[in-house]
C-alpha cells in the first residue's frame, strides 16, 4: 500500500510561545519537519541516510517554503498537521501543509501552505555541497499523490 499523507498531533508547550503565550513562528517548522520525519518512519525509510564507502550518504534538505498564518495558536492549545504529497519529481517532493487548531468540538485551520524538499547526496566532510539525486525507487514504491 502506498502513502500519500501523514498527520501527527502536538500539545503548545510553554518554551514554544513568546511573553504573551503565543506560539512563535518558528515552532511552525518545527511541527511540520517533526511530522515530515513521522511519514518517514511510517514507510520505513531514513530522513538521514547512513554514510557508505565514499563517506556520501543521502538527505532532504528544504528547497523552498511557502506558509500563511492564518490565526495565532497558544500555550497548551492542541495542535495537528497534515501533511501529505501534492507531487512527485524526479529528485524532490512537494508537500502540501495544512495546521489545525483542535477544540472540543471543532477544528480550526491556523496555517497553510506547501513546501519543497530534495532527495541530496551529502560529503561527510562538510566541505562540498548536496548534490540533487533522483529519488530511489524503493522510496518511490512506497509513496503516492494526494490527487
Amino acid at each position: 500500500m502506498k502513502i500519500s499523507s501523514h498527520s501527527k498531533h502536538f500539545t503548545v508547550r510553554l518554551h514554544e510561545t513568546d511573553l504573551g503565550a503565543i506560539v512563535h513562528h518558528s515552532n511552525y517548522f518545527h511541527w511540520i519537519e517533526e511530522t515530515e520525519y513521522a511519514f518517514f518512519e511510517a514507510i520505513d525509510e531514513p530522513v538521514v541516510g547512513e554514510f557508505d564507502e565514499n563517506n556520501k550518504g543521502t538527505g532532504w534538505p528544504r528547497a523552498e517554503m511557502n506558509v500563511k498564518f492564518l490565526r495565532p495558536l497558544r500555550f497548551r492549545d492542541q495542535v495537528r498537521v497534515d501533511l501529505s504529497i501534492k507531487k512527485i519529481r524526479s529528485a524532490g517532493i512537494i508537500y502540501s501543509v495544512e495546521i489545525y487548531k483542535i477544540n472540543p468540538s471543532s477544528e480550526e485551520l491556523v496555517l497553510k501552505g506547501s513546501y519543497s524538499a530534495i532527495c541530496c547526496l551529502y560529503s561527510s566532510d562538510g566541505e562540498s555541497n548536496p548534490e540533487a539525486i533522483p529519488i530511489p525507487d524503493r522510496f518511490l514504491n512506497k509513496i503516492s499523490t494526494c490527487e
